[in-house]
Formats: C-alpha cells, sequence, structure tokens
C-alpha cells in the first residue's frame, strides 16, 4: 500500500529506478550462481574442464581483483564478481579468457590446454548460464 497522499503509479516508478539503478543483479537468475556450482560440482556429460580445482578466493580477490570467489584448476583461473559491470570490466582486460555473466575464465598461464579445450571448457560454463549463443570465445 503507498504512503497517504502517494499515487501507486509513484511509488512503483520509485522501486523500479532503485532497481535500475543498482544494476538489477538480484533479479538475474545467474547472479547467485557460484563457480562451486557452475564449475567444480557441475556434472557434464563430456570431459572434465575443471580438473584439480582449488580455491583462491582468499588470495585472489582484494584491492587488484575486486572478485566475491575466485577457483583455479587445471585449464583455467575462475572470477566471480558482485555485478556484469566488474565482470565485463576485467574480462576486457585479460589477454586471453572468457565471460558468461558474473563468471570470467582466465586461461593464461595456464598449460595442457589447447584452444579447443578452452572453447569446450568455455562452451561448459556458458551452457551452465544459458546464454551460449555463437562461438564461446570472443
Amino acid at each position: 500500500m503507498a504512503a497517504r497522499g502517494t499515487p501507486v503509479g509513484a511509488v512503483c516508478i520509485g522501486v523500479g529506478v532503485l532497481l535500475a539503478m543498482s544494476g538489477c543483479s538480484i533479479l538475474i537468475p545467474q547472479y547467485g550462481l557460484t563457480i562451486r556450482q557452475a564449475v567444480v560440482d557441475a556434472e557434464y556429460t563430456g570431459p572434465d574442464y575443471a580438473s584439480n580445482p582449488v580455491e583462491i578466493t582468499e588470495s585472489a580477490c582484494g584491492d587488484e581483483i575486486d572478485c566475491v570467489e575466485a577457483w583455479s584448476t587445471d585449464q583455467a583461473d575462475y572470477y566471480r564478481f558482485a555485478t556484469r559491470d566488474k565482470a565485463t570490466e576485467f574480462a576486457e582486460g585479460l589477454a586471453d579468457g572468457a565471460q558468461s555473466h558474473f563468471i570470467v575464465m582466465d586461461f593464461a598461464g595456464k598449460t595442457g590446454i589447447d584452444r579447443v579445450d578452452q572453447e569446450a571448457a568455455s562452451c561448459q560454463l556458458r551452457g551452465v548460464h544459458f546464454d551460449h549463443e555463437g562461438p564461446c570465445i570472443d
């Protein structure tokens, strides 16, 4: 119920503006999806592209990388961010990586994985997020 004298439409517009200013992240289904869920504990029908996972959140996330969760595997380092904008900003600074919503994969420094496997790993991640269209690595 709107406050006395305040039209319901004005209240709805105010709430909409607040959500828009917050980036609406909480309304996006992938917002709460963790790297553990999307990569580490995910069950895929193909090869394992997340072998030997190690959580590195404490050492990786901080002043330099403003992430909320981080994992390292033999194939890539994964970073999850609070907003898509932060994920995009980080992904754009990578020489070799991929992004799916809030999660960014960084292939730098990983050996024993070729471009085909990187593409497959990125496709697996994007498939979890239901946003796969076209090539999985930009």
